[in-house]
């Protein structure tokens, strides 16, 4: 109508004019144009958010959007949001992966009260649909992050639990354990000193029916991802509570050793596992097995004949370290070792008790002394050798070639860039001497760590302190208080555990124990620091 009388808006000199004109363009269309009827100001709004939901669904639910927006524009509900309330509040959503439990879900949800007298019977075949697209978007792909300390075996179930039955185990642990962080662990502010606390009031330790792992298996075997997995399953909802809800990480390995020897578990290996060798006729406690025994040596030859599988170390008395400075004596020593191993065996392991470093001998003087030995010891294909750090000497005197974590660091990248087969021994009681803070040997190990696959024994002496009983906890600024008293690793020990925490087994060495009574305590703390103990190749 503007166009038709050619109306100027922009003519402000005719501004009030052309006001009373458009006026009257409204009147007419009103009055002549629009039936009153037709006009319904409900369905406009209604068509406007049915847009922004076709919108937000779009890619969410590629079969259910039509489905989405019809019940939408029939009853102003978002059935996909109520559907997806319900369904994840069921306790097992998580585990929903054939067409008959999502038909069987979908017959509870249309007889649930919440959609009492909403007819919604109907829509059985779109609402399984949407069911399917729902569980789909909300199931994540399993990630390791925050698992890490899960054996790759029970790692790859539950991969293969998502890729055949887009399952996500994880998921479903994480959800499960909610319930029970709820119902047992209460959470306090004190704002005088500014702190949460949280205090625990289930008892997951030594528990034979944790989380009712009766009942969920029970009801749940008929998945065939859980079927005959009822122990892994627990591990997983057990490695939730200890590291995500109650912080207790330092029953961990011992849990799952305690897991695997009760035979809970099929697919888990152990962790932490230590051979046990026998050291100057000192007896471990009779429920440790022990088939090895360790010797020493400064020529190659020994004095006493080893009855059974042995370790071997080349020492040297004092700081006569000479032959690793002299090929001429190290050939002899090399003899010896032949004719040793022709009479006794091939030992396990050779042992070499590090040289000093000085202003001319270094890691290249080294390594080409140990190229020697390596070459003449080729034909013995069992044989591992490995270099044992030196304790770490007060300022002034000689220092080891090898003697802290970073020098066995250092040593491991130029093994591996000249390819040389050498392993390492650790010696823990000479590698942390004289650290009392946690913070200082911590750091070692730390350092230790990205190298442990090359590490294949330990030496180890009374630990710093011994294990003690505690109800609390600390962590992030947080409290932690249990109900009950739970046996607790010391600094040291909570360390050295999370240092050797793999499958791989490695051979222990006591050191400096006065008496068999010494080396049980020692046992003791070692199994409640989650080590287990088993002979040469599981004997």
């Amino acid at each position: 109508m503007k166009k038709k009388d050619n109306l100027d808006e922009f003519n402000f000199k005719n501004h009030a004019e052309n006001m009373s004109t458009v006026l009257k363009y409204v009147m007419d269309y009103f009055n002549h144009y629009l039936n009153p009827e037709e006009y319904d100001y409900e369905n406009i709004k209604t068509e406007q958010s049915a847009l922004k939901i076709t919108q937000e669904i779009e890619g969410l639910f590629p079969e259910s959007k039509g489905f989405v927006i019809e019940y939408y524009k029939k009853t102003k509900s978002r059935i996909d949001r109520l559907l997806k309330s319900w369904m994840y509040e069921r306790k097992y959503v998580h585990l929903i992966y054939s067409t008959e439990e999502y038909e069987n879900t979908i017959h509870k949800f249309c007889s649930s009260a919440k959609m009492k007298g909403t007819e919604i019977d109907q829509y059985r075949d779109q609402l399984i649909i949407l069911a399917k697209e729902i569980k789909a978007k909300e199931t994540e792909k399993p990630s390791i992050s925050g698992f890490k300390y899960l054996d790759n075996s029970l790692v790859s179930w539950v991969k293969e639990a998502f890729r055949s039955y887009g399952v996500n185990l994880f998921e479903f642990a994480q959800s499960y354990t909610g319930t029970f962080f709820n119902e047992y662990i209460e959470r306090i502010y004190i704002r005088e000193s500014e702190q949460f606390y949280y205090i625990n009031r289930y008892n997951h330790r030594y528990n034979d029916n944790p989380f009712n792992m009766d009942i969920l298996y029970r009801e749940n075997e008929h998945r065939p991802f859980i079927n005959g997995r009822k122990g892994e399953l627990e591990m997983l909802i057990m490695y939730v509570w200890v590291f995500e809800n109650a912080n207790d990480e330092d029953y961990w390995p011992e849990y799952v050793n305690l897991c695997i020897s009760t035979g809970r578990v099929s697919l888990v290996k152990r962790i932490n596992v230590l051979v046990p060798v026998t050291t100057k006729d000192m007896m471990y406690p009779a429920d440790v097995k022990s088939n090895m025994i360790f010797l020493e040596t400064t020529t190659g030859t020994l004095k006493v004949a080893p009855n059974e599988a042995y370790i071997l170390r080349l020492s040297y008395e004092k700081d006569n370290d000479l032959l690793w400075k002299d090929t001429a004596r190290l050939d002899v020593v090399i003899k010896n070792l032949m004719d040793t191993f022709s009479q006794y065996g091939i030992p396990d392991t050779l042992e070499l008790l590090s040289p000093l470093r000085s202003q001319t001998y270094g890691e290249e003087e080294f390594f080409k002394q140990f190229s020697i030995l390596e070459k003449s010891l080729k034909k013995y294909k069992t044989i591992k050798i490995a270099l044992v750090n030196g304790p770490q000497k007060q300022s002034g005197k000689l220092k080891y070639l090898m003697q802290t974590a970073e020098d066995v660091v250092n040593i491991h990248k130029i093994v591996k860039e000249m390819k040389f087969k050498l392993k390492f021994t650790i010696d823990i009681s000479k590698l942390i001497k004289r650290k009392t803070y946690k913070a200082e040997f911590e750091e070692d190990f730390n350092r230790l760590t990205e190298i442990r696959t090359s590490i294949i024994g330990i030496h180890l002496s009374k630990l710093p302190n011994r294990t003690g009983f505690s109800h609390k906890h600390y962590k992030d600024g947080n409290t932690y208080l249990y109900k009950y008293d739970y046996p607790e690793n010391s600094d040291f020990l909570g360390s050295f555990s999370a240092f050797l925490n793999d499958n791989l087994s490695r051979y222990v060495v006591p050191e400096g124990m006065a008496s068999e009574v010494e080396l049980e305590e020692l046992v003791d703390d070692l199994l409640r620091g989650g080590f287990s103990f088993f002979g040469k190749e599981g004997e």
